[in-house]
């Protein structure tokens, strides 16, 4: 167990490292602040590098931002022992609530999202982690816990690489697709660490996985308390697998396994800049999925839909993947932004066309000609890379995608 009585280092301060901050000043604790890229000396708990460095042996916590990595060169890596991340310390604030963590490499915050919305009927529920919600950065946090039944966690595998303390009653593997390998190094390490979800479990806990990924790994299961969901090829006109269809189901399956309230027939709304379909003024079957930061995925996604006259719009910065070429079939692909030239090489066209773009407004301009010459079935925004190259976050993205389908008439 964290004891609060002890000297803390908060190692990066973007928005957990905000967050165990403030959390730590309103427990009076201990602690100083650094990060790599940001001059923090306007602040009283800052610490400059060359006095971290003579005085680190004086912490006894080291509470890290979970993407930051702590390889053999990093300067806490001799204390890998003693790194923590923001949500360690929800274990010291928790009482009777039922804990969800959802990890996986798709779908974990939809599956976040869906749960919240059946059980938020009759329970109080949150949603945190990577899921972009912070708490214990709330001034009235023990009255929020107080009043809520349901935490569900989004856990990606950084925080999973080094959470400590957090205990759930119920992990969730959505699916596990070659992801983070930058981090991570290898795909078998990235896979061992979505399966850690299972050292967080309670006594009484359960590991909630498809019958697809259990036969996958099964060697990496390591506890009896297990329910398996049996794989159901739900279809659509577009996509051919429907994803949404699949991952409702998942989630009722889960629910009812775990025998809580909720209204099986209850209508959700789907996450934002996720397979969104965008109207237009075309009547072409645009789709938003600026949310993909998985190249992989984007390709088969849109080798998935079943429609002759596709378009696909590829950006972003790609991580690093086990698979050097993503085939692409009969589809005209279009690539934006400053990593235009490394996603083309990670791609082998078969049946296609490719043109690449500075930006994704002048995509635009040349799409708005393409698609007044010829008509197409379906328009497939799913960039396969992270939004940092040009935008603040994929909803940024997303909006921006959005404003241009309107500026250009498309």
């Amino acid at each position: 167990m964290i004891d609060l009585r002890k000297n803390f280092l908060i190692y990066g301060y973007g928005i957990s490292g905000k967050s165990i901050s403030k959390y730590l000043k309103r427990k009076k604790s201990s602690h100083k602040i650094y990060d790599d890229f940001s001059d923090l000396s306007s602040l009283k708990e800052s610490i400059d590098l060359q006095k971290l460095k003579k005085n680190i042996k004086s912490f006894d916590y080291f509470i890290v931002s979970p993407s930051i990595k702590i390889d053999k060169y990093h300067i806490l890596y001799p204390f890998k022992n003693k790194i923590l991340i923001d949500l360690d310390f929800l274990s010291l604030e928790i009482n009777n609530q039922i804990i969800f963590g959802v990890t996986g490499t798709e779908g974990k915050s939809t599956i976040c999202s869906y749960l919240s919305q059946y059980l938020s009927d009759s329970y109080k529920t949150l949603i945190i982690g990577n899921y972009g919600n912070t708490i214990l950065d709330k001034d009235n946090l023990e009255k929020i816990l107080l009043k809520t039944k349901i935490i569900i966690i989004e856990l990606s595998s950084y925080q999973l690489d080094k959470i400590k303390f957090l205990k759930i009653n119920h992990a969730i593997i959505t699916n596990i697709y070659s992801d983070h390998l930058q981090y991570h190094g290898s795909f078998l390490r990235y896979v061992k660490s979505k399966f850690k979800i299972q050292s967080f479990l309670n006594k009484d806990g359960y590991l909630h996985i498809s019958n697809l990924e259990r036969k996958r790994y099964s060697n990496l299961i390591n506890t009896q308390n297990i329910n398996i969901i049996s794989n159901i090829n739900f279809q659509n006109k577009i996509f051919g697998l429907d994803i949404n269809l699949l991952n409702k189901y998942f989630t009722k399956n889960i629910l009812s396994f775990c025998k809580l309230n909720f209204d099986y027939d209850k209508i959700l709304k789907n996450l934002p800049f996720r397979n969104e379909l965008i109207e237009n003024k075309s009547f072409i079957n645009i789709i938003n999925d600026s949310k993909s930061t998985n190249l992989e995925n984007s390709i088969k996604k849109i080798n998935q839909i079943n429609l002759k006259k596709k378009i696909i719009i590829l950006g972003g910065n790609p991580k690093k993947s086990n698979i050097k070429k993503n085939i692409i079939n009969n589809s005209l692909v279009l690539i934006f932004g400053p990593n235009r030239f490394i996603i083309m090489d990670k791609l082998k066209f078969i049946n296609s066309r490719f043109f690449t773009f500075v930006d994704l407004e002048n995509l635009f301009k040349f799409l708005k000609v393409v698609v007044h010459q010829t008509k197409w079935d379906v328009i497939l925004f799913s960039p396969g890379g992270d939004s940092f190259d040009q935008f603040d976050d994929y909803t940024h993205r997303g909006r921006v995608f959005n404003n241009y389908i309107k500026k250009f008439k498309i």
